[in-house]
């Protein structure tokens, strides 16, 4: 069954023994952060973490919820997230596969609606010493383009000023950043919805760099099995997420800014902050006893390393549409969205290596990525260890290298053939006829304990 919002992914993790109930009482500043912060660090993950009693809020607080491949598989319901491209490809082949949003009446996220907002009521986290306030970190943020009328739905972090004003961050290429243009240059009011604790195909749709032109909605529901919810706002005709936990209306005035201050980045060091649109809040409505979902940014393993592994097997049969040579590829963790990819090809042709890294350096969600590593498509798996293996055997500098302007990197560690100055070499390999004999005699070499397991 498709998990639709909120609750139905903590019913599945609990039922999966991932969810750590927090009863004690914890303070939403740096408290809870550092909490998720150790918990992100065990192996696979930690737990997801409820935080039942949070200081100054009668709201309770999740986080980690996607902060391992067990959890974020369990929240698109697939075995393992390598099935996700799969899906994905047969989307492409197919559109029309993706439902439609379904407009609902009477929605759980207006069950409250509170004219007088007091954003300070909400557990809302400061995650690290040097931020100067509390943010918003996984929000959605709803906008509409002001010629066309065709929605976004963006991540973009929340900086709470006061009860009444938000700042939102949005980066210039983004759709919200070039909804936000329209609507300064127009001189006009632009309406803003932030929705947060939704389902969690839409929390993913919403942090991937999807191509433009998808609906976000429609992609969410697609991953679902079943139409997204969706209802009106109540002070602009937004559409918003039906069952959400609790959604932020409000406007931005034109030209109306303020800087957010440093925010704990996922660097390691803190993002200064810039001057960013300013949202006045018309109205907050929620569900009855809203949970707030939240993250914590920082330096990985962190949730949002999986929900960038999720996006990585989602956005591979985009990289493979624009260059059919492209069989992987592997991001690592420590890369976030698309620091870094090692990208496998099939090789065919003199010079096929830099036209993959041409052509991803172009367009595309991993054009900005600081570090692309091309290497030949292995016989099983691409892992990063495999990718950092060939790229080490096969590269020459400088001769490989490929810098832009900008400082990104490019690598090609392809193996050269002939007409690249290549020699002819051959693969290591056992004799087929005794790894034949080694497996039917694998069991008389002793390697089984009593049980008969491998050991």
């Amino acid at each position: 069954m498709a998990i639709r919002d909120l609750r139905g992914f903590l019913a599945e993790l609990d039922a999966a023994g991932e969810l750590q109930r927090v009863d004690a009482e914890v303070d939403p500043e740096l408290e809870i952060a550092c909490i998720t912060d150790r918990q992100s660090k065990l192996p696979n993950g930690g737990k997801a973490l409820l935080f039942e009693s949070v200081k100054g809020s009668s709201h309770p607080l999740a986080t980690n919820l996607f902060g391992s491949p067990l959890r974020m598989a369990l929240a698109l319901q697939v075995e393992n997230l390598s099935q996700l491209t799969g899906k994905m490809e047969h989307l492409l082949e197919s559109p029309d596969l993706a439902p439609a949003p379904r407009l609902v009446r009477d929605p759980s996220c207006q069950e409250v609606v509170c004219r007088t907002p007091d954003l300070g009521r909400y557990p809302f986290l400061k995650s690290w010493p040097g931020e100067k306030g509390r943010f918003i970190t996984l929000p959605l943020v709803f906008t509409r383009d002001h010629a066309t009328g065709a929605v976004n739905c963006g991540m973009y972090r929340v900086r709470i000023f006061d009860d009444r004003t938000a700042g939102i961050r949005w980066k210039s290429g983004s759709g919200g950043h070039a909804h936000w243009g329209q609507y300064r240059d127009a001189g006009k009011p632009m309406p803003v919805a932030i929705a947060v604790g939704a389902s969690p195909a839409l929390t993913l749709a919403a942090a991937l760099p999807l191509p433009q032109g998808v609906d976000e909605a429609a992609f969410a529901g697609y991953l679902e099995g079943a139409p997204v919810e969706m209802t009106r706002c109540l002070d602009s005709d937004l559409l918003i997420p039906a069952f959400a936990e609790m959604v932020i209306e409000g406007v931005i005035e034109p030209g109306a800014t303020r800087g957010e201050g440093p925010f704990g980045n996922h660097t390691g060091a803190y993002d200064p902050g810039e001057e960013v649109p300013l949202l006045r809040v018309t109205c907050i409505t929620h569900r009855k006893d809203p949970i707030c979902q939240a993250t914590v940014v920082g330096p990985p393993p962190m949730e949002d390393c999986y929900l960038a592994k999720a996006g990585e097997r989602l956005l591979l049969p985009f990289l493979r549409r624009d260059c059919p040579e492209i069989a992987d590829l592997v991001m690592p963790l420590e890369g976030i969205f698309h620091g870094c990819a090692i990208v496998a090809i099939e090789k065919k042709a003199p010079g096929d290596g830099r036209r993959v890294l041409e052509r991803l350096r172009s367009e595309g969600w991993l054009k900005r990525g600081k570090l692309l590593v091309v290497v030949d498509r292995p016989e099983g798996e691409l892992t990063l260890a495999e990718g950092f293996w060939q790229a080490l055997n096969s590269v020459q500098f400088p001769r490989d290298l490929v810098v832009t302007p900008d400082g990104c990197l490019g690598v090609d560690a392809t193996g050269k053939l002939p007409e690249e100055g290549g020699l002819v070499s051959v693969k290591v390999r056992q004799d087929a006829s005794v790894s034949a004999r080694v497996e039917k005699r694998w069991r008389e070499y002793g390697f089984f304990d009593s049980d008969g397991r491998e050991r």
